[in-house]
């Protein structure tokens, strides 16, 4: 893909993600036969298994703030790398936030893998991540 439509890929997922459109994302920019791991386990087999995952949480929260900053993106290897801090608000879990960090692997124009890091491996991903993109040009 080349790397201008990488990049507009990619800003419109972050773009999204940020009016709180995450079960959209998930039909618009992922394979069918895409994979999902949550620290390094699997999460879900496909999209509609994420999507059927993550609505319960979603439908049922009161408010919804999506925060998500593009760390990394290379167009040349198809990889992009989210920051979630998103916020929300839910009648049974109260108020919180998410931390986590996104990391994308595309195929054909469509994310074909992702591996998503919470608690303890946010900051170690994370200053990974940073290093990366330090040390090569951006898309």
């Amino acid at each position: 893909m080349p790397g201008s439509d990488f990049a507009a890929r990619i800003e419109r997922i972050v773009r999204m993600l940020n009016h709180g459109e995450v079960l959209p994302v998930l039909e618009e920019f992922y394979r069918h036969d895409a994979r999902f791991f949550e620290n390094d386990f699997l999460f879900a087999e496909g999209p509609q298994e994420a999507r059927e995952r993550q609505a319960n949480f979603l439908d049922t929260c009161s408010s919804f703030e999506g925060i998500v900053d593009l760390v990394h993106a290379d167009a040349g290897r198809g990889i992009s790398v989210l920051h979630n801090r998103s916020r929300f608000a839910h009648d049974d879990y109260g108020t919180g936030a998410v931390n986590g960090i996104h990391v994308q692997y595309w195929q054909g124009g469509m994310v074909a893998r992702e591996e998503y890091y919470s608690g303890d491996r946010v900051e170690e991903m994370l200053g990974f991540w940073r290093g990366v993109a330090k040390a090569s040009p951006r898309v």
